[in-house]
């Protein structure tokens, strides 16, 4: 039942690309972040969807676009030559079948990053751009935060929608992705046009915000703690009640502190060397 509702869903998703095309950066926003074709064991497993979908948004952009003031910027370049060097050292990996595999994924996140401010022409089409990050992150991000409140987590032990440890299953990369998430979720919640804010969409944000608090947590990524800390060090940076943050911060510390999983404080002590 979850392979067909997968199948179904990212077909009618694709298919709305034909009515809005910018529709299918957002297919291929979602397929990147969630990867239903790993999530899933059927026939949508088969199927090259990430492609698919990245062809379907560079031709609607292609044919469909308005092209004016369309220029390559330096960070796009910055990102070719990147793609480049990641290109070149893969063939000269010591271990090229663990290489060829991250190459697999990080060739297609690079290209898709180079293509992607081309088609960010409005203020709509960022948020909406950033809504779906957030929701497909959170979908990940959700299900890892039950799990570890009910005690399913742990270094190398909290499953998420796929037994993978590549890409944003990496417990490090969702640790630290899903922190940066949060002040994304915060400022749709608050400024966001697609989903006017009310109280069931500040309800959400909150709960979100605190299942991505939870994700250091459940993977044990240290990662995870040192982007907690400079997300404080920012919110601080514009802070105009500093003092009631900090003690606030500290409250939540020490009161927190006494719960927190015994293996989670353990990995944490770790954080000053490489193992």
């Amino acid at each position: 039942m979850l392979d067909l509702f997968l199948l179904i869903f990212v077909l009618a998703f694709i298919g709305a690309g034909f009515r809005r095309p910018f529709i299918f950066v957002l297919a291929y926003t979602y397929i990147d972040v969630v990867s239903p074709q790993k999530v899933s064991w059927g026939i949508l497993a088969q199927i090259p969807i990430s492609l698919i979908a990245f062809l379907c948004a560079f031709g609607a952009w292609f044919v469909a676009e308005d092209k004016n003031g369309t220029r390559f910027s330096l960070r796009q370049f910055l990102m070719l030559m990147l793609l480049i060097y990641c290109g070149m050292t893969t063939q000269q990996a010591d271990f090229p079948i663990e290489a060829a595999e991250k190459w697999s994924w990080v060739w297609k996140a690079l290209v898709f990053a180079m293509f992607l401010p081309v088609t960010l022409r409005t203020r709509l089409r960022i948020e909406a751009l950033t809504l779906f990050m957030v929701l497909s992150i959170g979908v990940i991000v959700i299900g890892g935060g039950i799990k570890t409140i009910t005690g399913g987590g742990g270094y190398g032990n909290l499953r998420l929608l796929v037994d993978n440890n590549t890409g944003l299953y990496e417990s490090s990369i969702i640790s630290a992705v899903s922190i940066a998430v949060i002040p994304l979720a915060l400022w749709l919640a608050r400024f966001g046009t697609i989903f006017p804010p009310d109280w069931r969409v500040k309800t959400f944000a909150w709960a979100l915000c605190f299942a991505c608090a939870l994700m250091p947590i459940g993977t044990g990524a240290r990662t995870g703690l040192v982007c907690v800390v400079v997300l404080a060090a920012l919110i601080l940076r514009t802070a105009k009640r500093r003092m009631l943050i900090v003690s606030l911060m500290a409250a939540g510390a020490l009161v927190s502190l006494p719960l927190l999983p015994a293996e989670f404080v353990a990995r944490m002590s770790t954080i000053g060397n490489h193992q």
